[in-house]
């Protein structure tokens, strides 16, 4: 182990928890920490299996002038979602403002600075709808990767780091601090304590981009949200203009 490996196991190894023991620092010959992954994993199953809820983010990110400096930006983020056909998602920044409806039928994009709507039909679950809506729209919703974690192995096999960094408290809560590398980006993920692993927090850094632009979000859960059927339906005010949403291929 060279000393700078050394000396940031010794920095890192008062971090940990009771639940991972000071041998879970990767070794050099395999950064790859198979307890990290498992734990990537059960988040994003957790995540997927949760049948309503609500996840609040606050968001800042990093936009980069033709200059090279970078420009903080703003925003906040919901995504609510009630069984497997409604869901509804906002996403209010410095410069973008959106509203999403999902109702297992149609599916809306909403610019309420624009007044600018566009409706399509939609399958009639929400997995399959997210599936369309990129595969055919080009469209991701707010934290939509949240709930892809861990559900394609090929996600997992283009990881080329995953260790665990240590305990450490973000609104209060408890939770465990991981990091990530692959090609392009470098990220990081903390995970609540608790026996319901929700994220926390989450960092990318995009190291293609000699600049590394950063792009955090702290999430806030409610699992057992008032919801409202209508609220998963768009309804046009006056003034509202309708139009198309085009296929990505288009």
């Amino acid at each position: 182990m060279t000393f700078k490996a050394k000396l940031l196991f010794v920095l890192l190894a008062p971090l940990a928890s009771s639940a991972w023991a000071a041998d879970d620092a990767p070794a050099e010959d395999n950064p790859i920490n198979p307890k990290v992954i498992d734990k990537l994993v059960q988040v994003g199953q957790y995540l997927r299996s949760l049948p309503k809820f609500k996840v609040d983010a606050q968001i800042t990110r990093d936009v980069v002038l033709e200059t090279g400096q970078k420009i903080k930006v703003g925003g906040t983020s919901q995504v609510v979602v009630d069984g497997r056909s409604r869901l509804y998602a906002s996403l209010e920044s410095d410069t973008q403002n959106r509203r999403y409806f999902f109702n297992g039928k149609k599916f809306t994009q909403y610019s309420p600075a624009l007044k600018y709507y566009g409706t399509v039909d939609a399958p009639e679950t929400l997995s399959e709808a997210l599936h369309q809506f990129e595969e055919h729209y080009g469209l991701r919703l707010p934290m939509e990767d949240l709930f892809l974690l861990g559900q394609d192995q090929s996600q997992l096999d283009a990881l080329t780091a995953a260790a665990y960094v240590g305990s450490s408290s973000i609104n209060g809560k408890q939770c465990d601090h991981l990091a990530f590398r692959q090609e392009g980006a470098d990220w990081q993920l903390w995970v609540s304590h608790s026996d319901k692993p929700l994220p926390c927090k989450l960092v990318i850094t995009t190291t293609e981009d000699t600049s590394y632009p950063e792009y955090s979000a702290v999430y806030s859960w409610n699992l057992k949200p008032d919801t409202n059927a209508a609220s998963f339906t768009f309804k046009p005010a006056k003034g509202d203009v309708a139009i198309s949403i085009t296929k990505a291929a288009q």
